[in-house]
């Protein structure tokens, strides 16, 4: 009249199999976020270290890296020579109207130069494809507009040959 082990039965019982297998997945997520934490602080004390050497050295003020939002505060920026004619604080002069119409037509010329000196659609073999599909369509749709136009004059002319009479067909 043994009896086996009732706590084999029970959900929560730390012997059984599917209990033990979640222990250990979480014992191995833990070991993972713990190994990406460690490799965070690694960077972040390089990052340190670097930015101290940086800030030590001032002849590398150029090679400063930009962080953030630190470009927002800088004052070469923030100096806007089209914010004072805004505010009202410049009139605009003859000078400034030539500059603009320059730096539109130095604009334009970027532009031109950007485009293909040579077109090759005519080599594509899917663009003419593309090309006779359109013509067929168009050729189509003027074929319809014709008999939907001539129709029309038809039953125009229809109309007008009929014979008049006082007697009412319906």
């Amino acid at each position: 009249m043994a009896a086996g082990d009732l706590n084999l039965l029970k959900s929560w019982n730390p012997k059984l199999m599917k209990n033990r297998k979640k222990v250990w997945n979480t014992e191995q997520d833990l070991l993972i976020e713990e190994q990406k934490f460690k490799e965070r602080q690694k960077e972040l004390e390089k990052d340190n270290e670097l930015q101290s050497l940086i800030s030590q050295d001032s002849s590398t003020s150029l090679l400063k890296k930009k962080n953030g939002l630190e470009w927002m505060y800088d004052e070469r920026m923030n100096k806007d020579e089209n914010e004072e004619y805004l505010l009202g604080q410049k009139k605009l002069d003859i000078k400034v109207i030539n500059k603009n119409k320059q730096e539109d037509e130095e604009e334009e010329e970027e532009v031109m130069v950007k485009k293909p000196k040579f077109d090759y659609s005519n080599e594509d073999p899917m663009s003419k494809f593309k090309k006779v599909s359109k013509q067929k369509k168009k050729q189509q749709k003027n074929k319809i507009s014709k008999k939907s136009s001539s129709s029309i004059n038809k039953n125009k002319i229809k109309i007008k040959i009929k014979p008049s009479s006082n007697s009412f067909d319906y």
